[in-house]
Formats: structure tokens, sequence, C-alpha cells
């Protein structure tokens, strides 16, 4: 298999990262304006339902983030970026297709950790002889050329 380099991951990781940014602006102008108006009311009722309303937007997220690569991972390998770059995900025990649950952690969690300490675990690729980020490594998966 020939394996998917630096640059068009990270390119087609940036694609994903435009639909993400265009549904938390969404999100965040529904409840920002309730954020808002509750933590500028002085209330501490108010205040922490504007607590609440930023930890629910949080939570928000990241289940699209869960279920967005969770689903196009589990579906072909593809999320929307690698479909426009002509890569997909693979396990690396051959033959066996990416669970939803695999694809939904390792695009959720596997990210986090990877853009845990200065985005290291992104920038591992660079040395990786297989081109594997930290995220490939833990869920046992390679970005190769479709």
């Amino acid at each position: 298999m020939d394996k998917a380099g630096f640059f068009s991951r990270f390119f087609a990781f940036l694609l994903d990262g435009f639909f993400m940014v265009i549904l938390a602006w969404t999100v965040r102008i529904i409840l920002g304006s309730f954020i808002n108006l509750t933590t500028s009311s002085g209330s501490g009722f108010f205040n922490f339902l504007g607590d609440a309303a930023t930890i629910l937007l949080a939570v928000i997220l990241l289940l699209f983030q869960f279920l967005y690569f969770g689903y196009y991972w589990n579906k072909n390998g593809k999320s929307i970026g690698m479909r426009l770059l002509s890569m997909k995900v693979v396990r690396q025990t051959a033959g066996e297709d990416l669970s939803f649950i695999r694809a939904g952690l390792r695009g959720s969690l596997g990210y986090w950790i990877s853009g845990l300490v200065f985005g290291l675990g992104y920038l591992w690729a660079l040395i990786d002889a297989n081109n594997e980020t930290w995220h490939d490594k833990i869920f046992d998966t390679w970005v190769v050329k479709d």
C-alpha cells in the first residue's frame, strides 16, 4: 500500500476542519447568545446556566466530530477532505474495516491526543517510516493513497 504523505494528510485535515468550523460557528451562534445573556446578568443562577451551556457546546462539538469521522471512515474509509484528495484510512490488519467506534474515537479522541503536546502527534508522521501519527499508532490505522 502506498502511504499518503504528511502534506496531503494535513490538507485533508484542514478541509475536514473547515466543515467542523462551519458547524461550530452555527452552534456557537445559537448557544452563544444564550451564554452571553446569562453570564452578563450577574445572577449566580444565570451564570450557572451560562456555564452549563458552554459545557453543552463543547460536548455537542466533540460528539459531532465523533459522528462525522465515525460515519465516513466506517462507511468507506474516506472523510470529505480525504475523498477530495484521493486517500483513505485503513486498518493495518489486512482485510479489516474500521468499526464505527474505532473510526469515531480515532477522529475525536485520537486527534485530541495527537494535538495535545504542541501537535507533536501529528508531526510524528514526518519522521515515522510509515508516515504514522500517534492516532494511527493508537488505533492501528494507516492513511493510504486511493
